[in-house]
């Protein structure tokens, strides 16, 4: 008896990320915000300019990070998230205690 296979159409928008000028979408938003405040906080010409040069150094960087990793800041987050946890060593030594019992 052969088993019957199925398939579920996936729209491309449902997984590919949500970017933004090519950048994250999250980042691009609080970059041009942050830039945004600098520029109207201040409302002199030196700042206007600083606040543009922040943005457009800023969007580069954020592009260049969308084309390594979309979903960049979101794994750093979690990297840091699991850091702080006391994690097991990734190679086991011959001198290693044996558990008892699975734990």
């Amino acid at each position: 008896m052969e088993q019957q296979q199925w398939e579920a159409p996936v729209h491309r928008s449902l997984v590919r990320p949500m970017l933004a000028m090519g950048g994250e979408r999250e980042l691009v938003m609080m970059l041009g915000m942050i830039a945004g405040i600098f520029i109207v906080s201040f409302f002199q010409v030196w700042a206007a300019i600083s606040g543009i040069l922040m943005w457009v150094i800023g969007i580069f960087f954020l592009q260049r990070m969308g084309e390594k990793d979309p979903r960049l800041s979101k794994v750093f987050i979690r990297s840091l998230k699991y850091s702080r946890k006391s994690v097991l060593p990734s190679a086991g030594t011959p001198f290693a205690q044996p558990s008892v019992g699975g734990e």
